[in-house]
């Protein structure tokens, strides 16, 4: 009778000890079959690309400034010079139409504890479309011409534009294709793309014209004879490879592949 007893209750031991050494699993169900039945790996690649093409064309901005007692002269003396620019633009070959207005603006001084204005500030900001540097010299002559025209600055760009975007698009697209293949042939892999991400190009633009510091740190305006003497902080760039006296306008992306991981 002791020795059955004895049996038992090392029975009943051994049945409690099974239990605790099993592990408990909680969760949702989904959590549960995520354990039970872990999904496929994944791996992400990237990769880079990057377009390069001569700016073919830039957008040059003059601010016009006229100042005069009277603001109806002050405004017709603006409307004058900008109409003696148009002329001189004519005759350096860029048409009316590549001549905008871009902004206008009319700012009253006044005295101390007075009322009246004592004069009259008119700003008028012209766009210039220019596309070489003969043209560029032309507006910036303007600047040489006349005190009340002052330089304010130039936008590169390239006429085929989108086209190099997409360009870039495809490069990256091409190399992540080349990097999954190496990568499956040297594992014996088989990579499935899943996601995608990244398609946004980024645009670098040649260095901007603007002021500059003499030899004595004096701040001087951008001149047409600045542009045929190298100064400091002002470079005229000159590719060498697509011979384009506005440099080069670069177009970069980085794209990210996800990847789910299968044996051949």
């Amino acid at each position: 009778m002791i020795m059955k007893t004895l049996a038992l209750f090392c029975s009943l031991l051994l049945i409690h000890s099974h239990a605790l050494a099993e592990p408990e699993l909680k969760g949702l169900p989904s959590e549960l079959k995520q354990f039970l039945n872990p999904g496929p790996k994944t791996i992400t690649l990237t990769s880079e690309a990057e377009v390069r093409a001569a700016a073919d064309r830039a957008l040059v901005s003059l601010r016009v400034i006229t100042e005069n007692k009277s603001l109806q002269e002050a405004l017709r003396a603006n409307q004058e010079l900008r109409g003696k620019l148009l002329a001189d633009f004519k005759k350096a070959g860029i048409d009316a139409e590549r001549v905008q207005g871009a902004k206008f603006s009319s700012t009253p001084k006044f005295e101390a504890f007075k009322e009246k204005a004592k004069s009259y500030r008119v700003e008028n900001v012209v766009k210039i479309k220019v596309q070489d540097e003969k043209e560029f010299q032309a507006v910036a002559a303007a600047v040489d011409a006349w005190s009340e025209v002052q330089y304010g600055g130039v936008e590169f760009e390239h006429a085929e534009k989108t086209a190099l975007k997409a360009k870039a698009i495809a490069q990256a697209c091409d190399n992540a294709m080349q990097k999954k293949k190496l990568f499956e042939d040297k594992f014996g892999l088989s990579l499935v793309p899943v996601k995608f991400s990244g398609d946004t190009v980024a645009e670098k633009l040649p260095p901007q014209f603007g002021r500059y510091a003499d030899s004595s740190g004096y701040s001087r305006q951008l001149s047409s004879s600045s542009l045929a003497t190298p100064i400091p902080n002002v470079v005229v760039a000159q590719d060498e490879e697509f011979g384009s006296s506005f440099g080069e306008v670069v177009y970069t992306i980085e794209i990210a592949v996800e990847y789910t991981v299968q044996a051949k």
